[in-house]
């Protein structure tokens, strides 16, 4: 029933690794312009208020406090979160995929080399990965939102 050589197998493995980069390539963008977007937007808004000679009242503060909160949850805890468990999938199955095509394997390619990545690499998308793309993110993220916050409260 498998009658698949084995470069038929290494065509396909490679056609889905470039598919794997891609989408990586692809959130990665996509988080760094959201996060670029949103730390502009909450500074400029942060400077306007604080030059503006707008006063704001209590009530006004509370408003706008919780809209800014809400907006912090949906963007941090529902989209950048689901792009962060997509991102990880993503370099699980490349790490899957370059393992197979022993891309790890101790001089398989050359008597030279112990191996073409480096090993750390197969841990990429797990716990013990060491990439902290996302978590800087965050944190631009959350000073923007907390820079805000503050003008707001000392409007």
């Amino acid at each position: 029933m498998n009658n698949m050589n084995d470069n038929n197998k290494i065509e396909i493995l490679i056609s889905a690794l470039k598919e794997r980069y891609q989408s990586i390539h692809n959130i990665r963008d996509r988080v760094q312009n959201t996060g670029i977007w949103i730390l502009g937007i909450l500074s400029g808004a942060s400077g306007w208020l604080i030059q503006s000679n707008l006063y704001l009242t209590c009530f006004n503060k509370i408003i706008y406090l919780l809209a800014l909160f809400a907006t912090y949850h949906a963007i941090r805890f529902h989209y950048l979160e689901d792009l962060n468990k997509g991102f990880k999938g993503q370099q699980r199955v490349a790490a899957k995929i370059e393992k197979t095509l022993n891309l790890f394997s101790h001089k398989f390619f050359s008597e030279d080399e112990e191996s073409l990545y480096p090993e750390s690499w197969q841990k990429a998308g797990t716990e013990k990965g060491d990439g902290n793309f996302f978590e800087t993110t965050y944190l631009l993220i959350n000073l923007g939102f907390i820079f805000l916050s503050i003008a707001i409260i000392f409007n």
